[in-house]
Order: structure tokens, then sequence, then C-alpha cells
């Protein structure tokens, strides 16, 4: 459950701070989707700020009670991590259409909980995707996660799912035009792929305040609204499973971005936010986090793609 909220979260980020842009110098018409030809890398900085809190009900355990105080005596936990993001595509066939090639890697990372001692974080794998593209619209997504357990516990529907939910304010948005002053509100619907409930929003307004030497300048105000029931496995050995979470998910955030309109790079983007989740177990028990969170990227276009150096030939041995 959380590496599947953390993978739509992370591509509802994305999608959030990465608004290419083309067109004139009072006036932007958006176009979302990357060009042919063209390599760009994106570094994404963040830190947070994390509290959690618990309520349990009055027959809980002594090892419950135990839990909870030592939840509260790490508190707050922070975390800093650094990503790129790596993107590419394929000149134009003779049909028009061209392949996206997008890797999103984790440079570092670092957690220290309310002592200031470090805390060990799992080693996160790239995650992939790659597109056909043709008339600025998306087709044949293919989403490569990390690992096989999330493989085999999302289909290939589902994954597409995610990779249209993030996406799909692109298709329809590609083409509208906005004048320096004026906003355009690009809303995300989002619901959780093997999580019952409402479906929740994510809604980026973006508002062009100038238009300099080709870049195009945005504030950026985000609201996110949600609501989510998952299954929760029993303890080992448990005769019966331990029954669904209930959750809701807020966030609020605002921040700047700078587009540069030629090749749709995404230059400077900034976003600071807040974040808060409501989960409430089967048992009585219940939590609540609160996160602040500070964002930042920078981009910049790469050369044409060359082709990695061939790994250094081992060594012979005898026999």
């Amino acid at each position: 459950m959380a590496r599947i909220l953390s993978l739509v979260a992370a591509l509802a980020v994305q999608a959030a701070v990465a608004v290419p842009a083309a067109m004139a110098q009072e006036s932007v018409k958006l176009n979302m989707v990357p060009l042919p030809s063209t390599r760009q890398q994106v570094d994404l900085t963040m830190d947070m700020k994390m509290t959690m809190s618990m309520q349990l009900p009055a027959n809980a355990t002594d090892q419950q009670r135990a839990q909870m105080e030592q939840m509260k005596a790490s508190m707050p936990i922070t975390m800093k991590v650094g990503m790129r993001q790596d993107l590419s595509t394929t000149a134009k066939a003779a049909d028009g259409a061209y392949t996206l090639n997008a890797e999103v890697t984790t440079l570092k990372s670092e957690m220290r909980d309310g002592k200031g001692e470090t805390k060990p974080i799992p080693q996160t794998p790239p995650v992939r995707f790659s597109a056909r593209l043709k008339d600025d619209q998306f087709e044949k997504i293919d989403l490569q996660l990390p690992n096989a357990g999330q493989a085999q516990a999302l289909t290939k529907e589902m994954q597409e799912q995610i990779f249209n939910q993030s996406f799909d304010w692109m298709r329809k948005f590609n083409g509208k035009s906005v004048k320096v002053g004026e906003t355009i509100e690009m809303p995300i619907e989002m619901n959780l792929p093997m999580a019952s409930g409402k479906a929740g929003k994510l809604v980026g307004r973006y508002t062009l305040t100038s238009v300099d030497k080709g870049v195009a300048s945005f504030d950026v105000d985000v609201r996110m609204d949600m609501s989510f029931a998952a299954p929760m496995k029993a303890a080992s050995g448990a005769s019966a499973p331990a029954g669904p979470v209930e959750g809701a998910m807020t966030g609020a955030g605002k921040g700047k971005m700078d587009l540069r309109l030629a090749d749709r790079l995404m230059l400077r983007s900034t976003m600071a936010m807040t974040m808060g989740v409501d989960m409430a177990g089967p048992q009585g028990n219940k939590m609540r986090m609160d996160m602040e969170m500070s964002m930042s990227g920078t981009g910049k276009a790469l050369p044409p793609g060359a082709k990695k150096p061939a790994a250094p030939a081992k060594p012979a041995t005898k026999n």
C-alpha cells in the first residue's frame, strides 16, 4: 500500500511541476508533450518534516501503548531526498510517431529522527516508463515497476491507470492558450489501484506572470483531496484478516515555475507544500501524519545521446 501510494504521489508531483509550453510573448499555448529528438535532465530535491501521532482504543495492549510512546519519542522525522529525471525521445518515424523513454533515479536520501539519529532508508530502484507519442498524444504506455513484487501486485491495466491518472491533464489542455495575468486550472483525478473509496483529485492552478526572452514564468497553486480504503494483512498466525484501513489525505502548496518555450524545458521550479493524512484501522486504532515539504527542481537540455561505453573486458584466467 505504501509503495503504491508513494508511486502515485511521485507521478502526481512530477505532473504538477513539469508543465512544458510553447508560444509567443504575451500568451502561451500549452503543449506538455516532449519534442522528438531531445534529451533533458531535471534534478529534484525535497526536504520533508513529518510528525505522527496515534490514538489507541481503551482496550489497547501494553505492547501497543509502548509502541505509541516509542513513536512519540522519535518525532519529528526529517528526510532529504535528491532525484534525477532523465528523458529522451527518438526521431519521428514516417508516420509521425516517436518514442519517449524516461527514468527517475534516487541520487541520495537521508532520514533522521527527533534525536538527530540517522535511520535506514530502503534502496529505491529506478522507476522507468516509455510511451509512443503521436500528434501530441501519449499512446502505448509501458510503466516498468522497480521490483517483481510490485509487478505482480499491479496488473498491466492498473499500471496504465496510474500513468493515465497522472498525465491525463496533458491530453485535456494541449492547445489551450493563456495570457499574461490569466490562470488555467489543471485537475488530475486520482484513484489508487487495490484501494476502494472516493476518487481523489489534485488540482493545479497556473497563473502566467510573464514571458521574457523565451521563458514563461508561472505562479503555481496546488490543492489535493483524497479518501481511500485498503485491505490490511493480518498478523502472522491470525485466523482472520485484520480488515480494511480507511483514510483521507489533504494537501496544499504554492510555488513558482520557469519554462523555456522553444524546447518545452522546465528550467526552475519551487514548491512549499503541507499534507495531512488520517488513517483508521479496524481495531479502533487511529493515526495522524502531518508533513511539511519544500521541493525545488532545475532542468537542462543535453546533447544528442551517445551509446554507453562497453564495460571493460575481464582479465583472462587460467583454466
